[in-house]
C-alpha cells in the first residue's frame, strides 16, 4: 500500500477534488498499479503560510508518507 499527502489553501477545494478523483482512478486501474493500492491524505493549510506548509509536510513524512503533492 502507498500513502500520498496532498496539502492544499484552504481556498483550493477544487484542486482537493481533482486529487481525490486522480487517486480513486489510479487506485482503480489494475493496469497500472496491478496489486497495489494508494491511500490518502489531505491537509488543508492557512494562505500564504509556508511555516504551517512544511511542518504538515514534515509530519507526513514522519509518518510514512511516500509521496507528497503540494501547491502554492
Amino acid at each position: 500500500m502507498t500513502a500520498v499527502c496532498a496539502i492544499f489553501e484552504e481556498s483550493a477545494a477544487r484542486d482537493d477534488e481533482v486529487f481525490q478523483l486522480a487517486i480513486s482512478d489510479l487506485s482503480l486501474n489494475d493496469d497500472i498499479l496491478q496489486s497495489e493500492k494508494i491511500t490518502y491524505s489531505i491537509k488543508f493549510i492557512e494562505a500564504n503560510n509556508p511555516f504551517q506548509a512544511v511542518q504538515e509536510d514534515e509530519q507526513m513524512l514522519k509518518l510514512g508518507t511516500r509521496f507528497d503533492i503540494s501547491r502554492p
